[in-house]
């Protein structure tokens, strides 16, 4: 998903953002997103701020519909910075047929087999069947392997009702480095990297680690998960005037992660007066301190959705309401253990000691919860002089109620503690957007969403509000179309993973908290530029920050992109088409600023704030590749970061930055039958 989004303003890489990245993630003007909606369901995983970890196969989906800024209808409870909606594919009445086959360095190995189209008559009945397989190998050491299928069923009662039944079974697993998501890159150990300085785009050669190595990850690593989804959803119009909109899903979550990686963290030493990191613990390369860790997550929801929508028109007046309910069912449980491993020489390349017991292993963490969220919305358009002036209001009011069980992992046998939370929120958006000529429009939107979570086995809400206003434009006659805004974005009780829980979940909390906000510009340009050059370009400027106003890692203040794709349609090149690419992304911090580890506070003891030690370089990557269409074939050639540039990207904190990958070539063969 990232790789289809890049293009637009405000998006940029998550960590664990790629093919074999976890949970699609990527970031939203600045915010990371940790879940998706699929068809409108929520893929979170109540009452936690994760979904399922496997990347959704991009084969099941039609197209993916983004949001910027807190979703207040659709996903009340998501990423203040944004939302993104996959729309899955769902059967045809008219029959169609495709095979594709994919080949390339990394991240390919891929077949595919689409089908859809009527059954029977022709009339009632249409169906769809998707399946694919990939065994591909990766950039950083490493392999993915999935197995995805979908069979869909539509039946269609008449003109105004229809039912359509989907299942989607993921089965998907990492290998190697791979499968260790943001820790299989280099860890920042080099003296160097202290007071705020920007690192190297590869590790240096005496702390042993090596640009996209084994980096003391275990060979023997893997991470596999399996979803089952099944979903309904039956739409009808009612006394010809109100669409109605009935729909279920339930899934089925069983993730498993077997990994060996290194265990040192590296302890930083602040200045107190200025709380700039002035020192820094180094590891010995040769004896590298490693950890083996197994967890074991289950996770089983059940949703319910209904809503009605309709449209009156009064001359140069039109309402166009919209008003439903959801609700959503979970249950989860997870289960950590860790065993100490024989150090790793990083010199003497892939790491390969013997995979311990599984009995072996001590428990590290447990925990179980059950969660039930309920939501009420309303949503009114309001069109004015002939839809010149446009008014949007809306409320949605969400009720959860969570508990989550935490054991003793010194003895298991003794009753959990249960920690209850329950209560409801109400989020707000509001809109008016004003049309002085007919290509021109004038807008600015409020908007809300609130969340409960779980911090450190404590669930409490989080709140996001955002106030935006911009531009937006038409040219050449609707086919050229151009966007600017300003955003404005606060977020409480923001609560990110903490890279320590991963080696040492005994001992540290497995996520921090605090509040942030973010405010900047956005700039898009989407169409034809021409009938056969098409663009899209985009450039954000923005700031997130913290309370003590410093970056968050991973978080670029500057962001552009542009792409440009060419389509010859007469002459000898028809059916030819070219395209060129190029994506910056600003320089960001590497870490979020760590607590003294004297005081245990965000503060030195003179008060002053502690500092980020240490950033990663701004960086450009271009892209380029071409299509051609031959009766019912079509040939497509992709090339991402096609002058193999070497670089950081995607840093999760000292413990881990990531490599981007060289590059990918991949040529993907479409048959249609």
């Amino acid at each position: 998903m990232y790789e289809a989004t890049r293009y637009f303003s405000g998006v940029s890489n998550g960590r664990g953002t790629g093919p074999g990245g976890i949970m699609d993630r990527q970031n939203f003007r600045g915010f990371e997103s940790f879940t998706k909606t699929i068809d409108n369901f929520s893929s979170q995983l109540i009452p936690t701020n994760n979904g399922f970890v496997a990347v959704f196969e991009p084969q099941f989906i039609e197209r993916a519909d983004v949001v910027l800024g807190p979703d207040t209808i659709l996903a009340p409870t998501g990423s203040p910075g944004g939302s993104i909606n996959i729309v899955t594919k769902s059967p045809q009445f008219q029959r169609a047929n495709d095979l594709i086959v994919a080949i390339g360095n990394y991240n390919a190995g891929k077949v595919a087999l689409d089908s859809t189209g009527p059954l029977g008559g022709g009339k009632h009945w249409a169906y769809r069947v998707i399946g694919d397989y990939q065994d591909a190998r990766t950039y950083v050491p490493g392999s993915i392997r999935q197995w995805n299928v979908s069979p869909q069923l539509t039946c269609r009662f008449s003109d105004t009702a229809e039912l359509t039944l989907k299942y989607f079974g993921i089965q998907w697993e990492l290998t190697g480095a791979m499968a260790n998501a943001n820790d299989n890159g280099w860890e920042v150990t080099d003296p160097g990297s202290i007071r705020g300085t920007t690192i190297g785009g590869t590790p240096p050669p005496p702390s042993g680690f090596t640009y996209n190595g084994w980096n003391g990850n275990a060979t023997w690593s893997h991470t596999f998960d399996r979803v089952n989804l099944v979903s309904g959803q039956f739409t009808a119009t009612v006394a010809d005037r109100v669409s109605m909109r009935l729909g279920a899903e339930v899934f089925f979550d069983n993730n498993i992660g077997d990994s060996g990686f290194p265990s040192f963290s590296p302890t930083e030493t602040f200045d107190p007066a200025t709380g700039q990191v002035t020192g820094l613990s180094s590891p010995n390369p040769a004896a590298l301190p490693e950890v083996a860790r197994y967890n074991h997550g289950i996770s089983r929801d059940v949703q319910l959705q209904n809503d009605y929508a309709t449209d009156f028109h009064f001359g140069e007046i039109s309402i166009q309401p919209v008003a439903g309910w959801a609700y959503q069912q979970a249950a989860n449980t997870s289960n950590t253990r860790q065993f100490a491993l024989p150090p790793a020489n990083l010199f003497a390349g892939a790491y390969d000691p013997s995979k311990p017991l599984l009995s072996t292993y001590a428990p590290a963490a447990k925990l179980k919860s059950n969660a039930w969220q309920s939501q009420v919305y309303a949503l009114t358009k309001a069109g004015l002089y002939g839809d010149r002036i446009l008014l949007t209001s809306g409320v949605s009011r969400t009720w959860v109620n969570s508990n989550t069980y935490t054991y003793n992992i010194s003895d298991l046998s003794a009753p959990p503690a249960l920690l209850t939370l329950g209560g409801y929120r109400d989020t707000y958006l509001g809109s008016i957007l004003f049309k002085p000529v007919a290509s021109v429009a004038l807008y600015y939107t409020f908007s809300s969403n609130a969340a409960l979570t779980t911090f450190n086995t404590h669930p409490l809400w989080q709140q996001g509000r955002q106030h935006e206003f911009g531009l937006k434009s038409e040219f050449f006659h609707q086919r050229l179309a151009f966007t600017a805004a300003h955003f404005q974005i606060a977020q409480t009780n923001l609560v990110t993973p903490n890279p320590a829980y991963n080696v040492d979940p005994a001992h540290n909390a497995p996520n921090t908290l605090s509040d942030q906000a973010n405010h900047g510009f956005e700039f898009n340009l989407v169409g034809g530029l021409t009938k056969n050059l098409s663009v899209i370009a985009s450039f954000t400027e923005m700031k997130l920050r913290d309370p003590f106003s410093r970056r968050v890692r991973n978080v670029p203040d500057q962001l552009a992109n542009l792409l440009l794709n060419y389509r010859f349609t007469d002459g000898a090149l028809k059916n030819f088409t070219v395209f060129a690419g190029v994506v910056h992304v600003g320089n960001a911090a590497g870490e979020n600023a760590q607590n003294d580890p004297k005081t245990g506070v965000a503060v030195t003891p003179q008060g002053a704030p502690t500092q980020t030690g240490f950033y990663v370089a701004a960086w450009t990557v271009y892209n380029a590749g071409a299509s051609y269409r031959w009766d019912r074939c079509r040939f497509n050639l992709n090339v991402d970061n096609l002058l193999n540039s070497k670089f950081a990207w995607q840093p999760a904190s000292r413990l881990s930055v990531s490599p981007y990958p060289g590059a990918t070539v991949r040529l993907t063969t479409e048959i249609k039958f």
